[in-house]
């Protein structure tokens, strides 16, 4: 008989927490802000640690991934998983790939959770799919075959 070795995994706290270990004080205050916010706005979310991307994400049960917190070592970014379907009037989201938009602190007094919760309801009412939404993003003229500086002719 082959005994199962017990998987040792470490539950979401851990993870977000070696996610956390190597930032500044003044990136860990604008992620605990982010953090805190988000999940006061959107109790419903499950918050879950990326060591990959060292990124902490929210994901709702309908919509799946929704956004996620990217510390850096000077600033933190908040991304918005199908940002580029997001109306966004005043032109404040940042980014220019074929589907995330994000918005950038410096500090946490910079944080407006009136703007970022516009966003996540925006984000909450695209359609549930992939699929669909890139299908969106194509109708827009927004998908374009990634071109490599380095390529030669």
């Amino acid at each position: 008989m082959v005994s199962k070795k017990p998987k040792q995994t470490k539950d979401m706290s851990e993870i977000i927490s070696d996610i956390l270990k190597p930032h500044t004080k003044k990136v860990l205050e604008i992620v605990n802000s982010l953090r805190n916010k988000i999940k006061k706005e959107f109790p419903e979310f499950e918050e879950r640690g990326y060591p990959v991307w060292k990124a902490i994400g929210f994901r709702d049960k309908n919509s799946g991934y929704v956004c996620g917190i990217f510390p850096f070592s000077e600033n933190v970014r908040l991304i918005f998983e199908w940002g580029v379907l997001l109306k966004d009037p005043s032109k404040i989201l940042l980014g220019d790939t074929k589907q995330i938009r994000y918005l950038e602190y410096s500090s946490a007094k910079e944080i407006e959770i009136n703007m970022i919760r516009n966003f996540l309801e925006q984000s909450l009412g695209l359609p549930k799919g992939k699929k669909e939404k890139e299908l969106i993003i194509e109708s827009m003229g927004q998908i374009k075959k990634p071109t490599s500086k380095n390529r030669k002719s």
